[in-house]
């Protein structure tokens, strides 16, 4: 907070705030928290660990912060772009950005010096990107040999390729040969790589249909709200949820969910979810995490916190 004490000409303190152990875990992983003084007003300052979510999700998580604390909640951010920036105003949410923007209403200021240009890359990881990718995060090893993962994840060898071609060009991983065999590595930690990698993350689920249980394909694994409500604390759910990987025209079912005792919602999925489940039943945790993103609920969010906080352990 130093540009904002030296540009404003005003006393800016700062201090630890103790409310930070009452929130939920998804909120502390995603913020460093702390409380302020800007000329003897209080506020709490709130810095992204890595990306900014999106303005409904920002939105959501000050809400949450204010229940534990009423007090202005500012962002605390690094750079600024002219559409976030814009975003960010339009919505009267305060920010400071060193050398770009301080916008604190609450204090009746609005100072803009410049913008940051920040790289944004407008990519979504391939499916097979995705899966290898993803079995990377499962393993406990720093270094996977890529090549040898192609018959385990049902890829080609040219698709493991491009997907290494595409998981460094996004700065995902690291990449080398030992000879002829290619091997994936990161300097991050697995949980840190996830955040890094959400903004190219794919939904798994291309389409849902909804199918009558006598119908539907034998040994599909569960998906959606009924595998999160089995593997954690969110509770049951309203209708039953599988997962299915092949051509649309396999199955045939209705877009109207009629009766959910004789119906079931089925996901068409765009990779195998059964690849890397380490549950026989249930699709793989980060898929799934993936397929829920999406949805604000706070129980669903922390629900999928807990789901990923068993994946990192």
């Amino acid at each position: 907070m130093k540009y904002v004490a030296d540009t404003l000409g005003v006393e800016v303190s700062t201090e630890p705030w103790g409310g930070a152990n009452t929130l939920p875990y998804y909120l502390v992983d995603r913020y460093e928290f702390m409380k302020a003084a800007i000329d003897g007003v209080p506020c709490l300052l709130m810095k992204p660990r890595g990306e900014l979510d999106t303005l409904t999700a920002i939105k959501k998580h000050i809400s949450r912060v204010r229940e534990a604390e009423p007090l202005p909640v500012v962002l605390d951010l690094e750079g600024m772009t002219a559409r976030r920036r814009k975003s960010l105003i339009e919505a009267h949410i305060p920010f400071t950005a060193p050398s770009c923007q301080i916008y604190l209403p609450f204090l009746g200021i609005a100072l803009n010096e410049r913008y940051t240009s920040i790289k944004v890359i407008n990519e979504t990881l391939m499916p097979s990107s995705q899966l290898l990718l993803f079995h990377y995060l499962y393993q406990t090893e720093p270094e996977l040999r890529a090549g040898e993962t192609a018959g385990a994840l049902g890829i080609s060898a040219m698709q493991v390729s491009r997907a290494i071609r595409q998981l460094t060009a996004l700065g995902l991983v690291l990449a080398w040969k030992d000879g002829v065999r290619a091997i994936i590595s990161s300097e991050e930690r697995r949980r840190d790589l996830f955040e890094k990698a959400k903004p190219y993350l794919l939904n798994p689920v291309r389409k849902r249909i909804y199918m009558e249980y006598e119908r539907l394909p034998v040994g599909l694994p569960l998906s959606g709200y009924s595998a999160l409500s089995e593997l954690t604390m969110l509770g049951g759910a309203q209708k039953e949820t599988f997962a299915f990987f092949g051509r649309n025209n396999m199955l045939s079912g209705t877009d109207v969910l009629v009766d959910n005792t004789k119906q079931a919602e089925v996901e068409i999925w765009r990779y195998d979810p059964a690849l890397l489940s380490k549950r026989p039943g249930f699709v793989d945790a980060l898929s799934l995490a993936v397929s829920l993103s999406t949805d604000d609920d706070p129980r669903v969010e922390e629900s999928i916190d807990e789901l990923l906080l068993n994946v990192w352990r």
